[in-house]
């Protein structure tokens, strides 16, 4: 008896089944399409989006995914200080920098994205005036980038009209 059980416990494992859990995605709608060079797999109505990790298992829900991979981002921005004033304005707009140690990129945008005005701030200026007398009231957006990529920014602004 000890001899069949001892034989059969042996042999279990090799006969018997396993259970594979593979990525599954819960959506009101989507497909999966491959022809062998290529596939094309889409969802349509997922509108949440969490994950849990008990450290063996990892469950992700939300957004179809392929893949999971976790990339770290190593953030190496500049500390420059930054003053825009007056907001809103109707002349001109004072840009009080701090501790920029690289040349500065400014754009002026109206709201379609049209570059209404363009100009280098120089590394270590403080101070810069942008003209706002010359672009019609309305709202603008001053976006900053500097040379080495440790700044970039972009701001609201309101021109006012003058009042008579």
């Amino acid at each position: 008896m000890k001899f069949l059980t001892t034989l059969s416990l042996a042999t279990l494992p090799f006969f018997g089944m396993a259970q594979s859990i593979e990525p599954q995605v819960i959506a009101s709608a989507g497909e999966h399409f491959d022809n062998g060079t290529t596939q094309l797999s889409w969802t349509l109505g997922e509108v949440m989006i969490d994950t849990y990790d008990n450290g063996t298992n990892i469950l992700t829900q939300g957004f179809h995914q392929t893949e999971l991979t976790v990339t770290s981002v190593e953030e190496t921005l500049a500390n420059i200080r930054l003053n825009l004033y007056p907001n809103p304005t109707s002349e001109l707009l004072n840009i009080e920098l701090g501790n920029n140690e690289a040349d500065i990129t400014l754009q002026l945008f109206d709201m379609g994205g049209k570059l209404i005005h363009s100009d280098k701030i120089e590394a270590y200026q403080t101070k810069y005036v942008l003209p706002m007398n010359k672009v019609a009231t309305g709202n603008y957006l001053v976006r900053m980038q500097s040379v080495d990529g440790k700044m970039n920014t972009t701001h609201k602004v309101v021109k006012m009209g003058v009042a008579q």
